[in-house]
């Protein structure tokens, strides 16, 4: 969740290609409190979240891992600051409506609360509520963090020793194992829940590992900012399709569409309002997605008790999705930025003294 930019030149577009992403993952789960088996291709938007940090962390990052000025303790210190308070925050909100729930519906002991609330901030999957699917039962979104942060070590591990055609070879290999996770799960799916956690390794390591191979091997040409807007739209579209398809027609979208997106993306030169506004797309996407989850939770259990019309759904699905925003913000504004300005200043080396 990095903003990439240097004194020449922002990718401004793979900021707003990210927003956009983060309200399909909104407008899917806000959809699966009705219909489960709607959107099919808009979970892909994780995978999508997946390439595009590959190619941001190498970005910001190869270089200096690999020529020593930045050792693996220091990699994993500013990722783990960067992603962790809003993680934090969210399996915070995630544990108190569950203190809630023990407290009212007498449904969950504290005692599994604690314990799974535990592993939850460990970014470790549950197991101890056999009654909910989900592998991250206090913030739903927390299972794909888990696996940014293992890809993450993975590549600081490697990136000294990454040559080129190491890197081609990984990613063949994992294009691989993706193309098994796909068959075996009849498309692009896992990660999320207790029996398919596994899966979720073998779904992250093609996507990043593609995104820092297109780092390098990236477009000089530069494109018209009306195809960055194009690029926006068609991601959009591409995610919230209602087509039900063979499951590995997603092997198309991981593997072809989104590096041909974000090889293009990040060769746009938009114009001023389409970089402020993916500017702003960008800031807004991580709280979104990882703090949407104890509010949707909530919604979920005020429709178990009030039944609504076609026109009360769709009203209930907005005031939902304006809530998230508002959080987000809120979040960003006075919790994650002051954050991170705070670790930055204190990650500043200090200046050198005068020799006298």
């Amino acid at each position: 969740m990095l903003q990439l930019q240097t004194k020449a030149h922002r990718f401004a577009v793979l900021d707003g290609l990210r927003g956009v992403a983060a309200l399909v993952v909104l407008t899917l789960h806000l959809v699966q409190q009705h219909d489960l088996t709607a959107l099919p291709f808009a979970g892909l938007a994780v995978d999508f979240f997946y390439l595009l940090s590959g190619f941001v962390v190498s970005f910001a990052y190869e270089r200096r891992l690999q020529s020593g000025s930045m050792d693996l303790a220091s990699f994993a210190r500013i990722r783990i600051t960067r992603l962790y308070p809003l993680i934090l925050l969210g399996t915070a909100m995630g544990i108190a409506l569950a203190l809630l729930a023990a407290t009212v519906k007498l449904d969950v002991t504290y005692e599994q609360i604690a314990l799974s609330g535990t592993l939850a901030l460990l970014l470790l999957p549950s197991y101890v509520f056999p009654q909910w699917e989900t592998a991250y039962p206090f913030n739903m979104a927390s299972w794909s963090l888990a696996f940014e942060l293992f890809v993450n070590a993975v590549y600081g591990v490697i990136a000294p020793h990454l040559t080129s055609r190491r890197l081609m070879i990984l990613t063949a290999c994992s294009a691989v194992v993706l193309a098994w996770v796909a068959f075996m799960n009849h498309g692009i799916y896992g990660g999320n829940n207790q029996g398919n956690f596994a899966y979720g390794f073998g779904r992250v390591m093609f996507p990043f590992f593609a995104g820092v191979l297109l780092y390098r091997c990236r477009i000089s040409q530069h494109f018209a900012s009306w195809i960055g807007l194009g690029l926006i739209l068609s991601l959009a579209v591409l995610l919230l399709l209602p087509l039900h398809i063979s499951g590995l027609f997603d092997l198309l979208y991981v593997v072809l569409l989104f590096p041909a997106i974000i090889a293009i993306g990040a060769a746009v030169e938009p114009g001023p309002r389409l970089a402020q506004g993916c500017r702003i797309a960008g800031e807004l996407s991580y709280p979104l997605y990882i703090l949407q989850g104890p509010v949707l939770r909530i919604g979920e259990e005020l429709l178990r008790h009030w039944h609504f019309g076609l026109i009360g759904c769709w009203l209930f699905g907005i005031i939902e999705a304006g809530i998230v925003a508002e959080i987000a913000y809120l979040s960003l504004k006075f919790y994650d930025k002051p954050l991170q300005q705070y670790f930055k200043l204190k990650g500043r080396p200090a200046p050198a003294l005068q020799n006298f």
